[in-house]
């Protein structure tokens, strides 16, 4: 059985049931400490052999998204964990430290055949606790992290399932550029409808 999990309501919304008909859903909540606080007790509590993460996400400019575009995470990581410096280069990641050994590499996410559509882009995707709202920090995430786009729960999903040993994968559309804030209405209202026809049109391949 897979458990589908999405931040919200709205974004758990897209998916389609016909791609693979034995799963359950859950609203895990928005940020990485409800993503813990629900996801995991569920995983915990059931009999799951793969965790979907679903929802949307912001693009690094960089990164050669556009919004409405698909992607498919091929790793996670946590972006904006670490400790500002008063120095150059202003901020340490927790995983160059000798006491973060554990992010030093990306959780792993592969998307079953049963989601993937010819074309979409694969990529690494980055979490964060604050979402990306300067031209600059867009950049030195893109620049540290090596991802191309972030979400606020993708690590979090993906270090439960490596603890829970349980393959996860997860698919994002994009609704905004991680740079200068930009969060007009009709391009969270693309993402969504882009992402509902994504699935749709993997449930008539099946």
């Amino acid at each position: 059985m897979w458990l589908i999990c999405a931040a919200t309501d709205g974004e758990l919304s897209t998916w389609n049931a016909d791609v693979f008909p034995n799963c359950e859903t859950l609203v895990s909540g928005v940020g990485i400490p409800e993503t813990f606080a629900n996801l995991l007790p569920k995983v915990l509590a059931g009999n799951y052999s793969r965790i979907i993460n679903i929802g949307i996400a912001g693009a690094y400019p960089s990164s050669g998204l556009a919004i409405g575009d698909i992607v498919i995470a091929d790793g996670e990581v946590y972006a904006d964990l670490g400790m500002e410096l008063p120095t150059a280069p202003g901020f340490l990641p927790l995983s160059e430290t000798p006491w973060g050994l554990a992010y030093a590499e990306p959780y792993p996410t592969v998307a079953p055949p049963e989601l993937v559509l010819p074309g979409v882009r694969v990529a690494r995707g980055a979490t964060v606790n604050a979402c990306t709202g300067t031209d600059a920090t867009g950049a030195a995430r893109f620049a540290r992290t090596g991802a191309s786009f972030e979400t606020m729960e993708g690590a979090a999903v993906a270090q439960i399932g490596q603890v829970c040993n349980i393959p996860v994968g997860e698919i994002r559309a994009i609704s905004n550029f991680s740079a200068e804030r930009d969060m007009r209405p009709e391009n969270i209202v693309l993402a969504i409808k882009n992402l509902r026809e994504y699935f749709a049109a993997r449930a008539r391949r099946s």
